[in-house]
Order: structure tokens, then sequence, then C-alpha cells
């Protein structure tokens, strides 16, 4: 039985690792987005430093925060993927937690019901099995000398 639920354990939790890597690497891959738009928005402002004219440096601030916008979006997606990625994670891990422990416990309670059931019809007769077996030998001993 224990092997059986091993099983299907394994069944029940085989795409969750899926779920669980992107809801772990999700924000790291929108920090890096972040940090790429950055980047490119410090780039934006040194372009603009070593520009002469006075034209280049009224459009530093819309590149500049251009870039940042495009950065942050990058965070937000990140979030919004690991949010429910994680959600479902920890609702099908407590799913496959319940349905393991259900199973163990349906398991043991078997186990005893099948234990139990040979020392009832034991109890019903003679005895217990090994009580039975040593009368009966007795018995037979006590036979054969009367032979």
């Amino acid at each position: 039985m224990e092997g059986a639920s091993c099983l299907q354990r394994v069944k029940l939790e085989r795409r969750l690792a899926f779920l669980g890597t992107l809801g772990n690497n999700a924000p790291f891959i929108g920090l890096l987005g972040t940090v790429i738009g950055i980047v490119a928005a410090f780039d934006e402002l040194s372009k603009v430093k070593s520009a002469a004219a006075g034209a280049a440096t009224q459009l530093a601030p819309e590149a500049v925060m251009a870039r940042i916008s495009e950065a942050l979006v990058a965070t937000a997606i990140g979030i919004l993927i690991a949010i429910p990625a994680v959600a479902a994670f920890n609702a099908f891990q407590r799913v496959v937690r319940g349905t393991v422990a259900n199973t163990e416990a349906l398991g043991h309670m078997l186990l005893s019901h099948l234990k139990a059931a040979p020392l009832a019809d034991a109890t019903e007769t003679d005895g217990p099995p090994l009580e039975r077996a040593a009368s009966s030998s007795r018995s037979k001993a006590e036979d054969t000398e009367r032979n």
C-alpha cells in the first residue's frame, strides 16, 4: 500500500515542479528586465551629456522616463506571473497533501480491519490461533499414545 501511495503521489506532483520554478523565477526575470531598462536609461542620460546641442537636452528627460517605464513594466509582468503561479502551486500542494493523508488513513483503517478479522474469527471458535494449534497438537499426541 505504501508503494501504491508513493506512485500516486509522484503522479500528483508531476507538474508541480514547473509551477514552483515559474513562481520562484518570474520575479528574477522581471528584475533582470528592470536592470536592463535602468542601464538603458542611464545610457540615454549619458548620450545627452555628451551632446552639445541644447535641443538634445530637452529630449533627455523624455527618453530616460520612457526607459524607466519599460523597466518597471518588466518588473510588473514578472510579479503578475509569479503571484498566480505561487498561489496555484500552494493550492495543488495542499490537495496532494490532503489526498496522501486520506490515502494513508484509509490504508491504516484497512490494515486494522484485516488484522482484527482473523482474531474475531478465532475467538468465535476455540480461542486464539496459537492456542488452537497447541491444543490440536496435544490432542493428536494423546491420540497416538492411546493407540
